[in-house]
């Protein structure tokens, strides 16, 4: 039996899912349908929900969920290569 925590937090015009499991952890933003997780064993990014990811550092799911909260705060949008960067 899969056993998960999932909070949805509404920042501006986004909404946030963050998920956290025995397998790993994911951060999904709506309605940009970026996915941001260390599923595969590794932390990444991915621009769209099936997409190819791309590494990041961040590999701690608190840090990685602050990080994208300041970027939408301070941008009031997602700059998708902007966010990756600051996830390096």
């Amino acid at each position: 039996m899969k056993s998960n925590n999932t909070d949805i937090s509404k920042i501006g015009k986004y909404t946030i899912y963050k998920k956290s499991s025995m397998r790993g952890w994911a951060i999904i933003i709506m309605p940009s349908k970026i996915r941001i997780d260390n599923f595969h064993g590794f932390p990444h990014i991915h621009y769209s929900l099936k997409g190819k990811h791309q590494p990041i550092k961040v590999n701690k799911l608190n840090k990685a969920f602050e990080i994208v909260t300041n970027h939408i705060l301070n941008n009031e949008t997602v700059n998708k290569e902007k966010l990756k960067g600051e996830l390096s």
